[in-house]
């Protein structure tokens, strides 16, 4: 159930109503919360339902055996064979057909014909949205047991809430047991700035999708990634620069959204973007964008690889990325970003700590620090820029054309408009302005009596979606 639309609107206003009165009442909310979660990807997915309660059973049965095995081998066993299951689970749904049809390329190599065997399962594999986002907030949940066995284990209903919670279920932010826990806990009562925070967040995240990500995708992205070939070079390189906004907007936008809806329902989410085009080195792009999934792969995987202190610490980040990577979908294109990304991360460390080693603890000259800052903010934002191509490409062919017409400093085919050069500017302005705004906006709500508050939003909510293009593209991240 897409956030930006009339079918969400219609689930949550009631949601939130009958949500505000009995909020007080953790028990209850509690259970409420689970039920609310389940009708809403219910409406998404109904078959895979099953899949969330089997998530959901697995991570709190295997928290709850830590305390009660004592070896930590025995530990160990039970928390592998849970993360394997895990895997062969996003191994199913995300890298079947992945993996179906490179076999069925090599049996036609050889000469054998495996195509009968597997046709009617390729046809019936639908990815279940929101898996990969649950399925990491499942397993945070359950390692965070094995590291630390004397942790209390949470009850079933409190782990199938967690797992549950609508308003993250589909796209994160993937939250950690002490995000969520302690707010389950707490008896709640209607907070003003909760809903004068919560619509300013839901007001940032309509404009940045509706207005800004959906009209870039509509007016110029689709049709330079479906076919470079009818547009100019410069189109094309500006397309990429677009996707570069869209996918930024796009996915801050759902952020925004879910921090809000959460927000309203008494919950404070963590940031999940921070002007991450602000960045002016590959390793803060990293603190900056996706935070929790970066930092889910920092603890779950680049730490117990051996992060900086066992092994080679460039060839951790590498896999690390690598593995981000292949986590995002099954196709080249996907592995070719992760590992360039890791290869990326790799040098910028590298480069770190070789001028520590040349400049120490000098302090460089502004009139010097200055201008590398800003070749370091150019090269950082147009190589993530260059990677994105891969990103957003159907195929290394697609993106390989995309880069080749880009090249070719050609003047035939169509251009783009100023409306998406504002639109680029928009985006890379939101960076700096944003957080400014937005503080600017909470401020003057919180003067104002609630009815008034109502009003503002219901107007801006309303020109907003006047604003956008005829029919809401939906999430790109839905798709992982």
């Amino acid at each position: 159930m897409n956030f930006v639309t009339l079918s969400f609107v219609l689930f949550f206003l009631p949601v939130l109503c009958l949500g505000w009165s009995i909020r007080r009442f953790s028990g209850l909310y509690k259970w409420f919360l689970i039920a609310a979660g389940l009708v809403f990807y219910g409406c998404a997915g109904p078959t895979y339902l099953s899949l969330l309660l089997g998530i959901a059973v697995l991570n709190w049965g295997t928290a709850a055996m830590m305390p009660r095995i004592p070896k930590k081998a025995g530990r160990t066993f039970f928390i592998s064979l849970n993360v394997i299951l895990h895997i062969l689970i996003l191994t199913y749904f995300k890298y079947y057909e992945f993996l179906v049809l490179n076999l069925i390329s090599f049996a036609d190599i050889v000469g054998w014909d495996f195509s009968c065997l597997f046709s009617d399962a390729l046809a019936d594999i639908v990815l279940p949205v929101g898996l990969s986002f649950y399925t990491f907030q499942g397993l945070s949940y359950s390692i965070d047991h094995y590291r630390n066995p004397e942790l209390e284990p949470r009850s079933f209903m409190d782990v199938l809430a967690y797992v549950s919670f609508f308003p993250t279920i589909l796209s994160g932010p993937i939250l950690r047991e002490n995000d969520f826990f302690p707010q389950l806990q707490n008896n709640r009562t209607a907070d003003a700035s909760d809903f004068t925070e919560g619509m300013a967040y839901i007001i940032s995240g309509l404009f940045k999708k509706v207005v800004l990500a959906s009209y870039l995708s509509e007016h110029l992205v689709d049709g330079v990634f479906t076919t470079p070939q009818d547009y100019t070079s410069l189109a094309t390189l500006v397309g990429v620069y677009a996707y570069t906004i869209q996918i930024f907007c796009d996915f801050s936008g759902y952020t925004d959204l879910a921090i809000g809806v959460a927000r309203l329902m008494g919950f404070r989410l963590p940031p999940n973007f921070k002007s991450p085009y602000k960045a002016l080195d590959l390793q803060e792009f990293w603190h900056r964008w996706h935070i929790t999934l970066s930092t889910w792969l920092r603890d779950y995987l680049y730490i117990p690889m051996g992060g900086s202190r066992r092994g080679n610490r460039y060839f951790n980040l590498f896999m690390t990325m690598l593995i981000g990577g292949m986590w995002h979908g099954s196709g080249l294109t996907f592995l070719i970003w992760g590992a360039l990304h890791g290869m990326g991360l790799a040098v910028v460390h590298g480069f770190k700590y070789v001028m520590k080693l040349i400049v120490g603890q000098a302090r460089v000259p502004a009139i010097i620090s200055l201008p590398a800052k800003g070749l370091s903010w150019v090269l950082t934002i147009h190589f993530v820029a260059f990677l994105w191509i891969f990103f957003r490409a159907e195929s290394w062919e697609s993106a390989v054309q995309v880069i080749e017409r880009i090249c070719a400093l050609d003047t035939e085919g169509n251009g783009f408009t100023l409306m998406i050069i504002i639109a680029i500017a928009c985006g890379l302005v939101i960076q700096w302005i944003g957080p400014a705004l937005f503080r600017v906006f909470t401020g003057i709500q919180a003067r104002l009596p609630w009815v008034l508050q109502a009003v503002v939003v219901a107007l801006l909510c309303g020109l907003i979606m006047n604003m956008g293009p005829d029919g809401t593209l939906p999430f790109i991240y839905f798709n992982f």
